[in-house]
């Protein structure tokens, strides 16, 4: 499984930032959330974004209007994304974390990463830089990362950080699938989704 990095418990986060990395990753699949995908994929580990988003892509777990490579320009995407109709976006991008071993994941709003400081994406100036813009349409933006093993110029992706990306498919699969049940099981729970989804678009 995945080793997850949790957040620091340093600071008052808001509630929601204090759950756990599942628990937050359950929140978001249940809303409409973009993923963006970071990275050079012939600079090793740094091709984590893009490999992620090309599972998902595979797996059809979801629309592909809210998956993009944004390879190593997010900031050329910064309003195409802000654009789209949805409530999250999730960076995903290889990220340094010291001490943390290759292949360890962090998940959680970017703000609070930025704040601690316990982390800098391999992309971290564009990356604030796009997310401030996201962020005036009123989206929440998250960062879904791992730890790279290296990011040296024509290098592939290593095992620890492949196997990361695999199993992190496999989360989001199982997750979707459980929201998938019970929005059968409750469909007033569905048509309030739909109520709260068109509410947000009109605002």
């Amino acid at each position: 499984m995945a080793r997850f990095i949790p957040i620091s418990r340093s600071r008052p986060w808001e509630s929601r930032f204090k759950m756990e990395p599942i628990d937050l990753l359950k929140e978001i699949v249940g809303e409409r959330t973009v993923f963006a995908g970071i990275g050079n994929a012939l600079r090793g580990d740094d091709g984590f974004g893009p490999y992620f988003i090309n599972k998902l892509k595979e797996r059809k777990l979801v629309p592909e209007d809210y998956l993009l490579t944004v390879e190593d320009v997010p900031e050329n995407f910064a309003f195409p994304i802000s654009r789209i109709e949805a409530d999250n976006v999730v960076f995903v991008d290889a990220v340094i974390v010291e001490e943390a071993p290759a292949g360890s994941v962090i998940f959680g709003p970017l703000e609070a990463f930025e704040e601690i400081g316990e982390i800098a994406s391999t992309h971290r100036l564009s990356l604030k830089l796009t997310a401030r813009i996201i962020k005036e349409t009123g989206k929440k933006v998250f960062i879904l990362g791992v730890v790279p093993e290296t990011t040296e110029f024509g290098r592939g992706m290593t095992p620890p950080v492949i196997r990361s990306a695999d199993e992190l498919v496999e989360v989001f699969g199982d997750l979707i699938s459980e929201k998938d049940k019970s929005l059968e099981n409750n469909p007033d729970e569905t048509r309030s989704s739909k109520s709260r989804a068109r509410k947000k678009e009109k605002t």
